[in-house]
């Protein structure tokens, strides 16, 4: 994975490049003519869509590389309102080829387009010719690509805004960008590959307010998961303790549980605020103490989850609020219902914000509601959500969703695993429950956190591949696999088959 870049960051980039006389336009026209080179034989009919800007002359200066090259390439500009500097680099493409003076009716006899309208600037809505123009160019059957972003998409947010070309593959310049890998961007990015141009050793760039990274293994420590002593038992792995189970919402609080202990916590104790709740005796393993019991000892719990399937009633607000009240320095995760009482009491709120050690994991409704904002907003710029929530509530924040984002203090995270096969029932206890797992062998909370999301993500990949598809990747099942993972991941070196 490369570096990630803000637009300041990048615009120093440019500002910089300038003074040093380096032509990142044609470095990134021959560079893109290099990737088609490599993929497209010179009978390849081409069509490079032009912008009025920096973008639109990067594909003039595609263009004019590929068909120096010999490329069938037509080329239409859509606007007359063009910056000095486009017009430079239209100019020279005359002196090639007469560009067209509106969009081809028919797309079919190009087997490649190449967008190059809008890049990493645009700062309004698409306005509706020009989303008519998208909307047309997503009717094209063949290859889809990209300078530097989909068009219309936001790459530092995710956002689409207005409409946005669907593409194959976006080649991004200098730097990858956060908002390809979250949100809308995922589905609008296609393959992405990261064109360099410059060394980035060699520029001088402000640090960012926030720090954007992927959430990989390389840099995550899970050193004490490893069972390197005979000579142990069951508390040496810890107690961990999952609160909710209201009625009607009994699967939530064993799915929490069952994938704690999967995960290799030593003892898993439930709490089900329904007195009717029953062990499922398929994990007679799992334990169960009331939630006043479980209060009464929290200092004797090495994390506790408040939250699955917890519910809004008076019952639970009262067991929220002592857990608030009586946690001390312990480790606490909060999700769904629990979430949602906070969101919607002050002084719930204020005694959570009070808590050292916790991490809240809300979709993106939860998040909303704690911000008092739509889902929309949400979903519109994802990364500044979760800043939000950072500010308000403090500790470490996980919004999920496609392109899942963890954040502690001010470095942000965006997991690299997962799939639409994740989206069913269940999948945000069974998440609760892996990090609470690793929290209870004493990973810390950043890294459990890391860990339990990746993990989760990964075992839904791995899931899709057994079954051929995205259908039936149960939460239940994703648990079993993560357990899979996290023992390859400690022991692998222990299991591997003898050379013959």
């Amino acid at each position: 994975m490369e570096q990630l870049l803000t637009l300041s960051q990048l615009r120093m980039v440019e500002q910089e490049s300038s003074v040093k006389n380096i032509s990142l336009i044609e470095r990134a026209g021959i560079a893109t003519a290099q990737w088609v080179g490599e993929r497209f034989n010179k009978k390849t009919r081409i069509l490079v869509v032009i912008g009025r800007g920096n973008n639109g002359c990067d594909g003039l200066a595609a263009a004019i590389q590929l068909l120096n090259a010999g490329y069938k390439v037509d080329i239409v500009r859509l606007f007359k309102d063009n910056t000095a500097l486009n017009q430079g680099w239209y100019e020279e493409l005359n002196k090639l080829k007469k560009p067209l003076t509106r969009l081809p009716s028919d797309l079919s006899k190009y087997q490649l387009v190449i967008d190059a309208i809008y890049g990493i600037g645009l700062t309004h809505e698409v306005d509706l010719d020009t989303a008519r123009i998208i909307q047309k160019l997503n009717t094209h059957n063949g290859m889809m690509l990209s300078l530097d972003a989909p068009s219309g998409l936001n790459p530092f947010s995710g956002r689409v805004q207005g409409d946005a070309i669907y593409a194959d593959v976006t080649l991004t310049f200098i730097s990858d960008k956060p908002g390809l890998h979250t949100g809308d961007g995922l589905d609008y990015s296609g393959e992405i590959h990261i064109i360099d141009l410059v060394d980035l050793d060699d520029y001088q760039l402000t640090p960012a307010i926030h720090e954007i990274k992927f959430n990989l293994l390389n840099d995550i420590r899970y050193e004490s998961l490893i069972r390197s002593q005979f000579n142990t038992n069951k508390g040496t792995y810890g107690t961990v303790a999952v609160i909710g189970g209201n009625c009607g919402m009994h699967g939530a609080l064993y799915l929490a549980g069952r994938a704690a202990l999967l995960s290799g916590a030593g003892k898993v104790v439930l709490a089900p605020i329904d007195k009717d709740f029953r062990l499922d005796f398929s994990m007679p393993e799992l334990m169960l103490q009331s939630p006043k019991d479980v209060i009464k000892n929290l200092q004797a719990f090495d994390a506790v989850a408040i939250g699955p399937g917890f519910g809004k009633d008076e019952k639970s607000f009262k067991i929220l609020e002592k857990v608030l009240d009586t946690i001390e320095d312990g480790k606490l995760l909060v999700d769904a219902d629990a979430l949602n009482l906070i969101a919607e009491n002050i002084v719930l709120r204020n005694k959570f914000r009070e808590v050292r050690y916790k991490i809240i994991t809300p979709h993106p409704g939860e998040a909303a509601r704690m911000l008092g904002v739509t889902v929309n907003a949400i979903q519109d710029n994802r990364f500044i959500a979760l800043t939000d929530l950072s500010d308000l509530l403090h500790g470490v924040v996980v919004l999920k969703g496609a392109g899942t984002l963890i954040q502690s203090d001010n470095k942000i995270y965006i997991n690299t695993t997962g799939n639409p096969g994740l989206a069913n029932a269940g999948q945000g206890d069974t998440l609760t429950g892996i990090i609470l797992g690793l929290l209870s062998q004493g990973v810390d909370i950043l890294d459990a956190t890391r860990l339990g999301v990746f993990i989760h993500g990964m075992a839904g990949d791995r899931l899709v591949i057994q079954k051929r598809g995205y259908n039936g990747i149960l939460a239940s099942n994703v648990a079993s696999e993560a357990s899979v993972i996290i023992n390859e991941l400690l022991y692998s070196d222990l299991f591997e088959p003898a050379e013959k």
